[in-house]
């Protein structure tokens, strides 16, 4: 499964209108920055969960989000070019299959 950015906020109206196709080396960066995004996002809705206040909740948040731009760019692309693949992949099969063929090894 390749997780958006549910927590980070980005600003998608900066990104071009027409993002441009990434290479393979790009999809391949994506795959794994979604793999440790996935894994954040997993631990975030868990520890939200157990938060007593809103003001508790938005702290994890930021701090996942954090987690999740620090992880991406780990894996480098910056949290812009991961949203634009992720745009990308949701309208395009062709990118869409190199995606799951490339995340496939990831799955449990």
């Amino acid at each position: 499964h390749i997780a958006p950015l549910c927590v980070l906020t980005l600003s998608f109206a900066a990104a071009a209108a027409t993002p441009a196709k990434p290479s393979d080396k790009e999809l391949q960066q994506f795959v794994a920055a979604s793999v440790e995004v996935t894994t954040i996002n997993t631990a975030l809705l868990a520890k939200r969960e157990a938060a007593t206040t809103a003001a508790e909740a938005e702290k994890l948040e930021d701090e996942a989000g954090d987690k999740m731009e620090k992880a991406i760019q780990a894996k480098g692309l910056t949290a812009e070019r991961y949203a634009e693949i992720f745009t990308v992949m949701d309208s395009d099969p062709a990118i869409k299959a190199k995606v799951e063929a490339l995340a496939k090894p990831h799955r449990k």
